[in-house]
This record gives structure tokens, C-alpha cells and sequence, in this order.
């Protein structure tokens, strides 16, 4: 895990793939929630569990969610703030197509634009900041369970 950075696709998915299980009884290393950002401030989310699966999200995430997130948890306990969050985006990905992590090519082919650029962030929470600040650009939250 890591402060704010920015990547392109290509490093995130040379990451993904680094950080992904080797074997069936493998656990992967890290986890990667990336929020395909859209001009007019909608994001489609991908949900890459590295010991699992992929899931990419039927349903966009907008700017106007995450304010009312904000609004409610904001200036508060900085823990709790992070938690809720954390719980904010599992519930974004309860439902949406399940990949095996062994097609991130095909995903990747099919919802990121080769040489898009990504803010990589620590957690949820800064992910939320970072949508406000950066409304339409491509976000990942690289982090581990």
C-alpha cells in the first residue's frame, strides 16, 4: 500500500498481476477497487479481489453519492469515517459480473482504456476525497483486507 500516486494501466495491471494468488491455495497480496472515472462525474467501479474473483459493478457510482456520504460522516472520527466508507463501497459491490481473476486481460480490455491514468490511494475514505477534488478521473484503492 502506498500515499497518492498516479499510474497508468498498464503499471496497474502489472501490479494486479503481481499482487494476485499464484495457486488455488494462494491468497493474494493485495486488493484493487478501481473507479473508472467519466467526464460528467459518474464512475464505474471494479472490484479485484486477488484471491478470488473480479466483479465489475451493473450500476455507476455518482460524484452526487459520495457527497451525500461525505455529509453525513465527514469531520468526525477519521477511524470511524474510514470504516464507514470501507463498508460504503462493499455494499457498491454486492451485486455486478463475476470474472476469475485468470481473465484481468479480458476485463481490462473491456473497461479501461489502455493508457488511462489512475490516483492510486490508501483507503476508502481518500478515495471519497479524491472524487469531490477529482471529479472524472480514474481512481484505485489499493489495499489489503
Amino acid at each position: 500500500m502506498s500515499d497518492k500516486r498516479i499510474i497508468d494501466s498498464e503499471e496497474l495491471l502489472r501490479l494486479i498481476k503481481n499482487n494476485s494468488r499464484k495457486n488455488e491455495n494462494e491468497e493474494g497480496d493485495l486488493d484493487y477497487d478501481i473507479f473508472v472515472g467519466f467526464d460528467d462525474g459518474t464512475y464505474e467501479g471494479i472490484e479485484v479481489d486477488t484471491s478470488y474473483h473480479i466483479l465489475v459493478r451493473n450500476e455507476f457510482l455518482f460524484v452526487s453519492q459520495v457527497k451525500e456520504f461525505l455529509e453525513i460522516w465527514d469531520g468526525g472520527n477519521l477511524e470511524k469515517e474510514g470504516e464507514n466508507a470501507t463498508w460504503f463501497i462493499s455494499d457498491y459491490f454486492s451485486d455486478g459480473n463475476i470474472y476469475e481473476l485468470e481473465d484481468i486481460e479480458r476485463v481490462f480490455k473491456e473497461y479501461i482504456v489502455e493508457g488511462d491514468q489512475f490516483i492510486v490511494v490508501k483507503n476508502h475514505y481518500e478515495l471519497f476525497k479524491n472524487m469531490i477534488k477529482n471529479p472524472g478521473k480514474s481512481l484505485v484503492v489499493e489495499w489489503s483486507r
